[in-house]
């Protein structure tokens, strides 16, 4: 499943839950084996793994432990967005007009 921005949340919380129980198996981690890494307990993740809510920390955790919390941050900007104020006293780019060939007129308006 894609998870879009106009999917329910429990859909996206039970998709969050399938993804990571995947992940946990590549891993080779039993839920308990992933519970200490992440430093959580076993019913935490049983918790996650099917689609209930948690805390953003104990996600952080989770992420941590299977090294998915850096390409996570990545999907996320740093930038603060422009707002309509700033973006209205910026100067506006000028635009450079194209040199002019020279012509072999004596004169500039090319008669």
């Amino acid at each position: 499943m894609m998870i879009k921005n106009s999917t329910k949340t429990e859909a996206v919380l039970n998709e969050i839950g399938a993804r990571l129980t995947q992940q946990r198996g590549l891993a080779k981690l039993t839920q308990a084996g992933l519970a200490e890494k992440a430093g959580v307990s076993k019913r935490t993740v049983e918790r996650i793994e099917a689609g209930n809510s948690i805390q953003l920390s104990t996600m952080i955790q989770v992420l941590r432990a299977f090294n998915l919390l850096e390409p996570f941050g990545l999907s996320l900007t740093s930038e603060k967005p422009e707002t309509p104020a700033e973006k209205k006293s910026r100067p506006d780019k000028v635009k450079k007009t194209p040199p002019v060939e020279s012509s072999d007129k004596s004169h500039s308006w090319g008669y």
